[in-house]
């Protein structure tokens, strides 16, 4: 079994109401942890993107120029409404570029999440979007070895 140690980096965005004037510099995660150079706001905005396009069958956007394209296991959620329901989420535990992984669990999380029917255009604007890098993957001692909301587990 495999778990992170420390919290996944992960930054949740909804992209309308952001304010445009905030640098991705300085976005907090939502764990309250810095990840210089890796965790971008960006990274949620081409995600709304990516799928934005799904949506309404158009070009998908091309590879963002905004972060790096490094390799990380991902996942990406969607949530609903003020309360931020939870809406979708499916990621992967296997090191992917950036770019890539994005752009396929955008899409996987919004329309293949088997606990929900796909996102609709209508709901759309009612969407927060969170990325999560994991990060620091080490053995776990045993099934108990790991902590609620602080770590990912592999059950493999």
């Amino acid at each position: 079994m495999a778990r992170s140690r420390a919290p996944s980096s992960c930054f949740g965005a909804k992209k309308q109401r952001l304010d445009e004037e905030t640098t991705s510099r300085s976005c907090v995660p939502r764990n309250g942890l810095s990840a210089p150079g890796v965790v971008r706001r960006e990274m949620c905005y081409f995600c709304f993107d990516v799928l934005h396009s799904h949506l309404h069958n158009t070009e998908p956007p091309s590879a963002p120029k905004t972060f790096p394209n490094s390799s990380y296991p991902l996942f990406v959620t969607w949530t609903y409404g003020k309360d931020e329901k939870l809406r979708g989420c499916i990621g992967t535990f296997t090191a992917m570029n950036i770019h890539s992984g994005l752009r396929e669990y955008a899409i996987n999380s919004a329309m293949k999440d088997s606990r929900f029917s796909p996102i609709t255009e209508e709901e759309f604007p009612h969407l927060t979007c969170s990325v999560s890098l994991l990060l620091h993957f080490e053995e776990g001692k045993n099934y108990q070895d790991w902590q609620l909301f602080f770590n990912a587990v592999d059950r493999t």
